[in-house]
């Protein structure tokens, strides 16, 4: 029941505080009997979420044993399907037996239940598969030589790759990979347990590189993102998908893997057009996105007509979410640098927060209107129910606000520096020719 309840209201809060959620070969996913699902771990609770909201099943983790510092965590935690572990790099945590833990994860498996493992152990917001523990791999093989590989155990990868993963209205690309299956190397796991492990454990990771976006060092990765942001804007790719802007990801570090290996020198010119490209579209105030706009000037004149009469005509609703919402959002963004010095905390910590909070503050503005006005419960239904979407077009009426101004300054440059904006359009499209071609 407590599980049922925060899964639901988890999902929900995922679903406010990211704007796209895509899950890419979900039929992948298996329903029933069991299994063992692997995923990177850049997000830390965040991630543990996400398994729970793209499953339909029950979902058991594997959790470090630190969570479990007290008998009521310890009860509260395993009500919620968590199983914890020591960790050598934490130590052991008084009332945590490593063996009783393996044990309650092999009968889980056996009697078909499904178990979330992340096998790197630790969490870092970045793009870049960590070394991978046999952990895992020792499970699904013990498993299999104690029913001598009868039971149909499958090892799910899942990719889970974040786009401005810490930020309000970030997007998600969840791509799930094809099963693997462990009958087959029981008989090996008895005769060379390490050696087994060590092979079961390198299909796993081939298994995760073909569903995460793996850049191997943060030089590259920063590389990487400032080209996806410079090639992947609104107007190049009108639908904005998670997925499409994964594989383009995916494509530029290929590209740039190439170039290491066969044209070296070549990186560090990459990496002066970008310094040039971008330092020139901060100094004339031109966003990477309008590079692919086209420029009409009676259309533009058109759609600035039309926006600033809907944000004209829109500004009481406005006004009424953003008075509403102000203090808990302010607070929010001012609470969470002193809860935690790691970014990889910051998205699951506001969704907790906020999930408290806003109803906190709802629940408080509901009682000042009943004590201070004779309304009826019908009013203060409809009140209520009004809170949470005036606060989301609050968020949207300043975003859409934003790039308005943005596309008035646009406008003002294209018809002044023409020349200019040319230059700058040329100097993205070699770019993109250069690593896309």
């Amino acid at each position: 029941m407590l599980y049922t309840f925060l899964r639901f209201t988890i999902s929900v809060g995922i679903r406010l505080f990211y704007k796209e959620v895509k899950i890419k070969n979900q039929h992948n996913l298996v329903d029933n009997g069991p299994c063992i699902i692997i995923a990177n771990h850049p997000n830390t609770l965040m991630d543990a979420w996400l398994m729970g909201y793209i499953n339909k099943r029950r979902v058991f983790f594997m959790a470090k044993a630190t969570f479990f510092s007290s008998p009521l965590k310890r009860k509260l935690l395993g009500s919620l399907g968590m199983i914890p572990v020591n960790r050598k790099a934490d130590g052991a945590v008084s009332g945590v037996n490593n063996k009783d833990s393996f044990e309650a994860c092999y009968n889980l498996l056996e009697n078909g239940g499904l178990l979330v493992v992340f096998p790197e152990g630790t969490s870092y917001l970045e793009r870049q598969l960590r070394e991978l523990k046999t952990g895992t791999a020792r499970i699904g093989l013990e498993v299999e030589r104690r029913t001598k590989g009868k039971i149909p155990l499958k090892v799910v990868p899942v990719g889970l790759n974040y786009l401005d993963g810490d930020s309000y209205r970030g997007r998600v690309l969840i791509d799930v990979g094809l099963p693997i299956e462990l009958n087959k190397y029981w008989t090996d796991y008895e005769l060379n347990s390490i050696e087994t492990a060590k092979v079961v454990t390198e299909q796993f990771r081939l298994g995760l590189s073909r569903v995460f976006v793996n850049l191997d060092d943060s030089h590259r990765e920063k590389m990487v993102e400032e080209l996806t942001n410079l090639f992947d804007t609104r107007y190049s790719n009108k639908d904005e998908k998670a997925s499409s802007s994964m594989t383009l990801m995916r494509k530029i570090g290929n590209k740039l893997d190439e170039l290491t290996l066969t044209q070296p020198w070549r990186l560090a010119e990459i990496q002066t057009r970008i310094t040039n490209l971008k330092a020139d579209l901060v100094s004339n105030s031109v966003r990477e996105d309008f590079l692919d706009r086209s420029f009409k000037r009676s259309m533009f004149i058109r759609q600035s007509i039309q926006s600033f009469f809907f944000l004209l005509v829109t500004v009481p609703i406005f006004i009424y979410g953003f008075l509403h919402h102000i203090l808990p959002y302010r607070f929010i963004g001012f609470i969470l640098p002193k809860l935690t010095k790691e970014v990889e905390y910051y998205a699951p910590l506001a969704i907790l927060i906020g999930l408290f909070l806003y109803p906190l503050f709802y629940a408080a503005y509901l009682i000042t209107v009943n004590s201070c006005f004779d309304v009826n419960w019908l009013f203060l239904l409809i009140y209520f129910v009004s809170l949470p979407f005036s606060g989301l077009f609050a968020h949207f009426y300043m975003e859409y606000a934003k790039h308005l101004f943005a596309k008035g300054r646009f406008t003002t440059f294209v018809k002044t520096k023409r020349s200019v904006f040319d230059h700058l359009k040329k100097q993205r499209d070699e770019l993109r020719d250069l690593i896309l071609s």
